[in-house]
């Protein structure tokens, strides 16, 4: 009876320390971000993922992270590139967003 009550106690202290530890990394992300971007409506966006069109590159790499794939097209007056998020399949991908000259232009969402 008394290994039953050690292991509950256990398991809610391995639950407690989880959400400890999630809210740490929240919170220190939170400051790292208000230390880059220095405004509070941005950092909440990026920590929503929320995109917007005029974002930077910097900033939705910081909401979504690093993309699965980058196209990259060198025009005469402009470099358009499609970063590709959540793969579907081999060259299939359900989140594609659209820079011109590093800010967003556009999405699309499947």
């Amino acid at each position: 009876m008394e290994w039953i009550v050690a292991a509950i106690l256990l398991m809610l202290a391995a639950i407690v320390l989880v959400f400890v530890a999630r809210a740490l990394a929240r919170n220190s992300r939170y400051a790292r971000l208000m230390a880059k971007y220095g405004d509070e409506k941005v950092v909440d966006a990026l920590l929503t993922q929320t995109i917007w069109q005029g974002m930077t590159a910097e900033q939705l790499r910081d909401s979504w992270g690093e993309p699965i794939a980058v196209e990259q097209k060198v025009m005469k007056t402009r470099v358009r590139e499609v970063f590709k998020y959540k793969p579907l399949g081999k060259n299939r991908f359900r989140d594609k967003v659209t820079l011109d000259d590093g800010i967003i232009t556009g999405w699309d969402q499947k």
